[in-house]
Order: structure tokens, then sequence, then C-alpha cells
């Protein structure tokens, strides 16, 4: 039954049934769907291109001016840097 199965998979997928690896073949037998390398590359060039474009940086500029009345200005790329942040201290 078991060469059955993979022979059938191989000819549905155009795969060396030899050239499986045995976690393959358990997965095959159970009747887990396993897509075929080319589907699976696809996949993860799409994965890749997301995450591209989510790690695309950002940079602002905040002007500032403090007590002293100096002109500071900050360029900041992430979100942890552009939390804003006050203190005064009554000495």
């Amino acid at each position: 039954l078991k060469d059955l199965i993979l022979s059938d998979f191989g000819k549905r997928n155009s795969v060396n049934v030899a050239s499986l690896t045995a976690s393959e073949i358990r997965d095959i037998i159970l009747g887990m769907e396993i897509s075929a390398p080319s589907a699976q590359r696809q996949q993860m060039a799409e994965i890749e291109k997301s995450t591209e474009a989510a790690a695309e940086v950002t940079a602002l500029q905040t002007k500032t001016t403090n007590i002293h009345g100096d002109e500071i200005i900050v360029s900041t790329t992430t979100q942890y840097e552009q939390a804003t942040f006050a203190s005064k201290s009554d000495w």
C-alpha cells in the first residue's frame, strides 16, 4: 500500500520517489498536503517581498527648542525613538 501511495504521488507531482526524505514519505502516507517545490519557492518569494517592504526605513526629522532657546534637530528612524518625553525639574 505504501508503494502504491508513493508511486501515485510521484506520477501526480512529477517527482522521483527515491529522492523523497523519510519525513516527506511519512507526510505523504498520512495524507498531508505537500505542494510542489515551485509553489513553495513562490510562497517564499512573496513572504520575502512583504518583509522587505516592512523593513524599509523612514526617517522623521523633529525640530525642538529647549528651555535656553537652543534649536535641536533630531532624525529618528524607529517607532520607539519617536515617542515623546517631557521632563521638568524645579530645583
